[in-house]
Order: C-alpha cells, then sequence, then structure tokens
C-alpha cells in the first residue's frame, strides 16, 4: 500500500515532468529585455538591431540612430521567443498582426542563436544600452 504522502509526491512529479522545462523555472534564463544588434558577427556601433524593452514591446531600429523600421510586442516562452512584427509605414494596422515564434537554439548573456518560423537562422548579439542614440536633430527626451 503506498501512503498518501508519497502519493502526493509522485502526483507532483508526474505534473513537473509534464510541463516543458522552459515553463519550470523562468527565473533561471538570461534576461533577452535590452538591445541586440542582428547578424553573425556583433556589431553594435551600426547595422539593424532589435530593442527589446522590458514591458514586452520592442522595435527594429539601426544603430547607432536610425527610426524604428518595424515594431511589435514580444513575450519570452524560454524556448522561444513569441512575437507580432509590423514593417513602416504599418499598412494593415486596422487588422491584428500573426503571432510568430523565434525558436531559441542558444541562450547566453551575450548571445542568442534563434529560428525563424520560416526555418531561417538569426543571431543577435547583446550591445551596451548606449549604443543607441538620440537622432540629430532631436532634443533627448
Amino acid at each position: 500500500m503506498i501512503s498518501s504522502q508519497l502519493r502526493v509526491t509522485l502526483a507532483g512529479a508526474l505534473i513537473l515532468s509534464s510541463v516543458p522545462a522552459s515553463a519550470q523555472d523562468q527565473s533561471t534564463l538570461v534576461p533577452i529585455a535590452g538591445v541586440w544588434s542582428l547578424g553573425e558577427t556583433r556589431s553594435c556601433d551600426s547595422g539593424p538591431a532589435w530593442v527589446f524593452f522590458a514591458d514586452g514591446y520592442y522595435a527594429e531600429v539601426q544603430l547607432p540612430d536610425g527610426a524604428p523600421a518595424a515594431v511589435g510586442i514580444w513575450r519570452d516562452e524560454g524556448d522561444a521567443i513569441a512575437y507580432t512584427h509590423a514593417h513602416m509605414p504599418f499598412e494593415g494596422h486596422e487588422r491584428p498582426m500573426r503571432v510568430r515564434h523565434l525558436t531559441i537554439e542558444e541562450r547566453t548573456a551575450e548571445k542568442l542563436t534563434t529560428r525563424s518560423y520560416r526555418g531561417v537562422t538569426r543571431t543577435f548579439h547583446r550591445c551596451p544600452a548606449n549604443s543607441l542614440k538620440v537622432p540629430a536633430g532631436q532634443d533627448a527626451h
């Protein structure tokens, strides 16, 4: 006969084993919020970058001081980044955007290697926050 304490322990183990590892302990994951250059090599002085804001928004920009070329919302799912993506000039804004996923294949404090929903590898490199500059002629807020 199995004791009630052992039954509870076994039930808890079965429940945890059915939850994906990415959802079990989000606290150990490297945070994504920040400025990330996009490309095979780190380029924080110029080139394309995604700025992931901690409140769930992001902007695709050209470093160091480009205006956003695309915007969206994002969510860290542990093994993927769920996101929406709208390019300038934001045509089609009257319809909800599709949620897409970047599957995370490598995740360190300095590098994210992802695969898009189309199977394309995208590599992001963390940049210092000051990599993004205020555009010339615009006052800082």
